[in-house]
């Protein structure tokens, strides 16, 4: 895993960044029957879209069809399903509720997988992964992320999705979002002193994957913030203030957009 990493890695560094375009997507209209059925469908899996208020509501589910519209699934060792589709979009769309880009539009394909997988020659399994060409997710570790009542701070869609939107908002070519890129650079330069107490105390609230590198720092970092916001604002009131900026959402709220 560290040496997929490592060769991913200059495709993960801001210092790559152009200047691309916002171009944000525009917001379309959904029928009552698209609406309930997509409600229904999220309602049945998030949370966190079951504590929206109705407007929120409406807003979440409007982009979540508009995300899913502009991807292509593809699904291995499962049947081809629209819910799976939606959910998968859903995750999406809580990691970028606070953005007005949301669409991550350097990504056109989505790979769903029953299960745990090998990656061209490495032994290792996987649950997730961002590369260049897609977004992976297993369909089985999606759904315990989701399901778990544990609070053990684990969401593989949540984690690659997080890995997704740093991708794509300093290597797309337009549809990035400007208030996600300047907070995510005062991120990257204000989690040193996190780290250094984690390393002085050898101990953290975050799970020990988090301190790998950077990028998965970041991306355990926003795992904890949606799947246990309270843990972590108990535990690392800095790091959960500072993912505050940067998603431009607080899950602690009704409304959640900070």
């Amino acid at each position: 895993m560290q040496g997929l990493l490592h060769k991913l890695n200059s495709f993960f560094s801001p210092r790559a960044a152009k200047a691309p375009l916002e171009h944000p997507a525009e917001e379309v209209e959904i029928s009552d029957t698209v609406y309930n059925n997509y409600s229904f469908i999220i309602g049945s899996v998030f949370s966190y879209f079951n504590d929206l208020p109705p407007e929120s509501k409406l807003k979440f589910v409007k982009r979540v069809y508009q995300f899913k519209a502009n991807k292509k699934f593809h699904y291995i060792g499962l049947e081809n399903n629209d819910d799976t589709a939606i959910l998968v979009s859903a995750s999406a769309i809580q990691v970028t509720f606070g953005l007005k880009n949301y669409m991550m539009s350097y990504f056109r394909d989505i790979y769903v997988l029953a299960d745990a997988y090998h990656m061209d020659n490495d032994e290792e399994l996987y649950i997730g992964h961002v590369a260049p060409d897609g977004i992976y997710l297993s369909l089985k570790h999606f759904l315990y992320g989701y399901s778990t009542k544990t609070k053990d701070n684990v969401n593989v869609a949540v984690h690659e999705m997080a890995h997704a939107l740093v991708y794509n908002n300093f290597f797309a070519q337009y549809g990035v979002d400007s208030h996600f890129r300047l907070n995510y650079e005062k991120f990257s330069s204000s989690t040193g002193a996190i780290l250094a107490d984690v390393i002085t105390n050898r101990r953290s609230y975050l799970r020990s994957y988090a301190f790998s590198n950077l990028h998965e720092f970041w991306a355990v970092s926003v795992e904890a913030f949606f799947v246990n916001p309270a843990g972590l604002r108990l535990n690392m009131p800095e790091l959960y203030e500072v993912l505050v900026r940067v998603l431009n959402q607080d899950p602690l709220t009704k409304n959640k957009i900070a």
